[in-house]
C-alpha cells in the first residue's frame, strides 16, 4: 500500500488550522468565525448574526430580481418567430414567464408538439431543461379575435447554485406543420 504522506497530514493540517481560527460549521453553508455567523447564499457570503449583539437583529432576505433572459429565435419553425423569457429565483424554484411570437397560426397549421426550455451557463453547457406541451400555452387575443402571442408562466424546483450559473437560454421544438392533407 503506497501512501503519501500528504494525504494523511493536509486533512489533519485543516483540522487543526480551523480550531485555531475559531472556525465551527453549524449547518450546511452556515458556519461561525469568531463572533460572527456567516451562511453561503447564491455564492455571496453573508453575515447572518453577531454573537455579542445585545438585542436579537431581524434576519432580512434579500430580494429577489427578476431576470430578463432575452430573446431565442424560432426561425427553424417559421421565419421570424422567437421567444422571450423572464425568471425570479425564489425559495429553491424559478419562476418562469415564457412568451412566443411569430407563430399565431400555431394551433390551426401545425401539429401539437413541445418546445424546450434549456437554461445554459457561460461555457455552453445546459444546466436544467423543461419541457411545455403546445397545447399548455395560453393565447392571448388580438382585436380580431385571433392569437397574437402564447405564454406560459411555470416553475420549476432548482438549486441556488444552478439558477446563479444561468447566463442565457436556447428554445427546441418538435413542432411541424400540418400536411396539405390534414395529419
Amino acid at each position: 500500500m503506497n501512501i503519501k504522506l500528504t494525504h494523511i497530514f493536509a486533512p489533519l493540517m485543516v483540522v487543526l488550522s480551523s480550531c485555531a481560527n475559531n472556525n465551527t460549521q453549524i449547518a450546511e453553508n452556515t458556519f461561525i468565525h469568531g463572533d460572527k455567523i456567516y451562511k453561503l447564499i447564491d455564492n455571496e457570503l453573508r453575515e447572518i448574526g453577531d454573537l455579542n449583539a445585545k438585542e436579537i437583529k431581524k434576519f432580512e432576505i434579500s430580494k429577489p430580481k427578476q431576470r430578463d433572459l432575452g430573446l431565442a429565435s424560432l426561425n427553424f419553425v417559421k421565419k421570424g418567430a422567437y421567444t422571450t423569457l423572464k425568471a425570479l429565483y425564489r425559495g429553491n424554484f424559478l419562476y418562469y414567464a415564457l412568451k412566443v411570437q411569430g407563430l399565431n397560426d400555431l394551433r390551426d397549421n401545425y401539429q401539437p408538439g413541445r418546445i424546450t426550455i434549456e437554461f445554459i451557463d457561460e461555457f455552453g453547457f445546459i444546466l436544467h431543461s423543461i419541457e411545455i406541451p403546445v397545447s399548455d400555452l395560453t393565447a392571448i387575443v388580438g382585436d380580431d379575435g385571433k392569437p397574437a402571442e402564447f405564454v406560459y408562466n411555470g416553475k420549476t424546483e432548482m438549486s441556488t447554485e444552478i439558477n446563479a450559473a444561468i447566463k442565457s437560454y436556447d428554445v427546441t421544438a418538435g413542432i411541424r406543420r400540418k400536411s396539405f392533407y390534414g395529419y
